[in-house]
């Protein structure tokens, strides 16, 4: 796309009067999200079931833009790899209620996830599965911890892409040879990396990744992606449901006794999908496939090479992991005397989106931002 500033404030129009660093939280939509939801509600109310055929279209389209976000090749199933889910929380919750567990199975995982990746696996204390947590430092592990962390009794692995609160990325494509070469399931929570950063659930090695759309994916909540391949899908019981059946033709309703489920991703979509969501986030994911990974990613950089200059002037001290992947997430721990919360209040009242997360500062920029917002972040901050 154009980056000159009025293409950026016409695609972008919450740059008019805010500065937006709070992507990691949630995304200002932009315009042609804004026109997408506009159009599904003047063709839902013009043309009423009339328009199925329209509504499918958009469901098969925002299944290929995930799957080409997301690295999905043809060999792991293409767009049929990809199911539409509410949030990221419910597919994590399909791999933790769908695969068949046993007492001693363990899950490794770290000490600092978000609780979507948390919690679906301490749930299964109630059946005997342990989790075990990978300490980290700032959010930060090695490959070699999650090595250690397994055993023969380990049935999974499952990583946030990108710590939400710090920004450091994971070394997965490691990881998920490891888990490989032992029989070991791989998943990833991808809700801080797709959109930000290049995501190749192929190269990475992942069984599944899941990842709600209202942050890096710039669109709605209550919309998002979740990929399985279709050798980990087999192994997942599918939730009950009725869109999920098997079925002679789509009007045939009549069950019997035993329901059968289909096979590619929609076995985990139970009912009505959210429409809205769908044609929001199939006109995000496309604008940020037009920008292209890679200049999404310099975009970002170009602001955060700003913040991680500007911010040790003022006494704060940047995470920075020094990896060669970079995330959108700067996470700043605060001068001595100054509480981040109060700091993020400040900006937040001077039209600036940021968020305080575990005692750090969180800056997110993303495509729609510039180096002169950073700039204005950092005079705000030195005027605490």
């Amino acid at each position: 796309m154009d980056f000159s500033r009025e293409a950026l404030d016409r695609e972008f129009p919450s740059r008019l009067g805010t500065i937006q660093m709070n992507h990691a939280a949630v995304s200002p939509l932009p315009a042609r999200a804004v026109s997408a939801l506009d159009e599904y509600a003047r063709t839902l109310s013009t043309r009423g079931p009339l328009a199925f055929p329209e509504l499918s279209a958009r469901i098969a389209s925002l299944r290929e833009k995930g799957a080409r976000l997301l690295g999905v090749t043809a060999e792991i199933g293409g767009a049929s790899s990809i199911s539409i889910v509410p949030n990221t929380t419910f597919g994590l919750s399909l791999v933790a209620r769908g695969l068949d567990w046993r007492p001693g199975d363990v899950v490794v995982t770290t000490e600092s996830e978000f609780p979507a990746n948390l919690t679906p696996w301490l749930d299964l204390a109630r059946i005997g599965v342990e989790v075990r947590r990978i300490p980290t430092r700032d959010g930060a592990f090695t490959a070699e911890d999650v090595f250690a962390a397994c055993d023969a009794r380990t049935r999974l692995v499952s990583l946030s892409l990108v710590a939400y609160h710090t920004g450091f990325v994971a070394p997965a494509g490691r990881v998920g040879a490891f888990c490989r070469t032992n029989g070991i399931a791989f998943g990833l929570d991808g809700i801080q990396a797709a959109g930000a950063i290049p995501v190749d659930v192929a190269a990475l090695g992942a069984d599944y990744l899941s990842a709600d759309g209202h942050k890096w994916m710039l669109g709605p909540e209550g919309c998002g992606l979740f990929f399985t391949t279709p050798a980990f899908r087999s192994r997942l019981r599918p939730p009950s449901g009725w869109m999920n059946l098997r079925r002679a033709n789509p009007s045939a309703y009549e069950i019997g006794e035993s329901p059968e489920y289909v096979d590619d991703a929609a076995r985990f979509e139970i009912g009505a999908l959210p429409m809205p969501g769908v044609y929001a986030l199939d006109a995000s994911i496309g604008l940020l496939l037009e920008i292209g990974s890679a200049a999404v990613g310099e975009r970002i950089r170009a602001v955060l090479s700003v913040l991680e200059e500007g911010l040790p002037r003022l006494g704060w001290e940047p995470v920075l992991h020094g990896q060669e992947v970079r995330s959108g997430i700067l996470a700043a721990r605060p001068p001595a005397g100054t509480d981040a919360r109060r700091a993020m209040k400040e900006l937040e009242s001077n039209g600036v989106a940021c968020s305080a997360r575990a005692g750090f500062l969180r800056l997110s920029p993303h495509a729609g931002n510039e180096p002169e917002d950073a700039g204005r972040v950092l005079s705000l901050l030195g005027g605490l």
